[in-house]
């Protein structure tokens, strides 16, 4: 198993975490069946998979009991959005990246956690694995990733706040994100712990079909920016959820029309 290093600990503490069995077969089972039966999401997902299903919600229904197995997994953190993704050889998957163009609303997005579940086993290379980086090296660099799209995000409520040059990795960045990356063997029902502010990438699928479930996690107390969330809803980004939390959190930018 792939050693986590200390200074992670203070500031993401799950980061690079594998739980095994987090769903039963059973659970797992019913779990695939009604997401491949669902139709594919309208989503820019959908230009990079075989299939792609933003917040298909399923934790929500109380046969599947997500929500709970989430709560006696993680109990300071709760469910905020889901995501389906079907893989297949004919799709290239997303290179090393981070997750906040969709889902920067959080005033300390660095806290979200993402819960990444194979619906069938991901063991070797060609299987549709994922990889996720833990360098500190690596972990700074991201940082500035996600300070570079949540200023772009500003940017779509505020026009005035200055511009600034795109973030891009350079070819060395990159050699060196595969050089340290873990990527670790999953059986179905496993779960992948990560911290969405940090690279991981998509392993290509060299037969078949690559399922997984995904599940975006917030602690309990966490704070939503405002801003954050009326540039996503511009932006047509998470709609659902965006709308939840403004609702929940911001009414009166519902009100004024803002959004």
């Amino acid at each position: 198993m792939h050693a986590r290093p200390d200074f992670l600990k203070s500031i993401s503490p799950h980061h690079g975490e594998v739980v095994r069995k987090v769903l039963s077969d059973e659970t797992r089972e019913k779990l695939a069946a009604k997401l491949h039966a669902m139709p594919n999401g309208e989503t820019w997902y959908a230009d990079i998979y075989n299939k792609a299903i933003y917040g298909p919600m399923v934790f929500r229904d109380p046969e599947l009991d997500i929500t709970g197995i989430i709560e006696k997994l993680l109990p300071n953190y709760r469910i905020l959005a889901d995501l389906y993704l079907e893989k297949t050889p004919e799709d290239q998957g997303f290179p090393f990246h981070t997750d906040f163009d969709s889902i920067g609303f959080m005033e300390h997005p660095e806290d979200m956690l993402t819960v990444w579940i194979p619906l069938m086993p991901v063991r070797e290379a060609g299987s549709g694995q994922l990889s996720i980086v833990m360098e500190e090296g690596a972990v700074r660099l991201s940082l500035i990733r996600e300070a570079n799209q949540l200023h772009s995000l500003v940017r779509v409520v505020d026009p005035s706040v200055p511009p600034h040059p795109p973030f891009q990795i350079t070819e060395q960045e990159y050699a060196y994100l595969e050089r340290t990356k873990f990527t670790p063997s999953l059986d179905a029902g496993d779960a992948l712990l990560f911290c969405n502010a940090f690279f991981h990438k998509s392993e290509d699928v060299h037969q078949g079909s690559r399922a997984a479930y995904i599940l975006r996690l917030v602690p309990r107390d966490a704070r939503f920016s405002r801003t954050r969330l009326l540039g996503l809803k511009k932006l047509g980004q998470n709609l659902a959820v965006v709308n939840e939390l403004l609702e929940e959190h911001y009414p009166d930018a519902l009100e004024t029309g803002d959004a």
